[in-house]
């Protein structure tokens, strides 16, 4: 186990989050550690590192994020925000756990909630909560996938290509979330038909 590798791991993370819609690069970080490093200890502490990393990231995000979100998501930010204030805390609690649990950019999430002036104290602990399940998801999946193409071809490196593809793709679908079409159907039927509406509009 290494404590310096460890640390670069929250690093790359952190940094990687720091930056809207680029969470990619931690994760790889996270992977090749995992690649190298299998005892059961070891893949908790990265985790633990990549979680922590996460989380301290999407703070800055949601602090300074409110100006990048602007240019990124242009109207559609205004929709945003309208849609999660018609929620109440808890379901706002719950849309932004399940952001954290997924690869996917969720600044699309997190900047509107931060100019909509949401709690950052309970902003942390959930996305704190959601990133750790995260990364204790990636972790593993990294450690089976690693392990079972290692079987088979002898490479490490084609098991990372493969989480970063998938990545990189999820990452893609999530901007194409139109928040004017979940609004709608928000009012319309309520959250089951703005999920829908949130899926189609990714073309799910």
């Amino acid at each position: 186990m290494s404590w310096l590798e460890l640390t670069a791991v929250f690093f790359a993370v952190f940094t990687s989050h720091v930056i809207p819609f680029i969470p990619l690069p931690g994760y790889l970080a996270t992977i090749t550690y995992v690649a190298v490093h299998r005892t059961p200890v070891e893949l908790i502490l990265a985790a633990l590192a990549t979680a922590l990393g996460a989380a301290l990231g999407k703070i800055v995000v949601f602090l300074y994020g409110y100006g990048v979100g602007k240019i990124v998501m242009r109207n559609e930010l205004e929709y945003a925000k309208k849609f999660f204030r018609r929620i109440s805390k808890w379901g706002i609690d719950v849309a932004v756990f399940i952001f954290a649990i997924s690869p996917l950019a969720d600044d699309v999430l997190y900047i509107p909630l931060g100019a909509a002036g949401y709690s950052i104290k309970r902003f942390f602990a959930v996305v704190l909560a959601g990133k750790l399940v995260l990364a204790l998801i990636i972790v593993f999946a990294a450690d089976l996938t690693t392990t079972l193409v290692e079987e088979f071809t002898g490479s490490t490196w084609l098991s990372m290509a493969v989480m970063a593809i998938i990545t990189i793709l999820a990452t893609f679908l999530v901007l194409r979330i139109k928040w004017s079409k979940v609004l709608e159907a928000y009012e319309a039927g309520g959250m089951r038909e703005a999920i829908k509406a949130m899926l189609k509009s990714i073309g799910i």
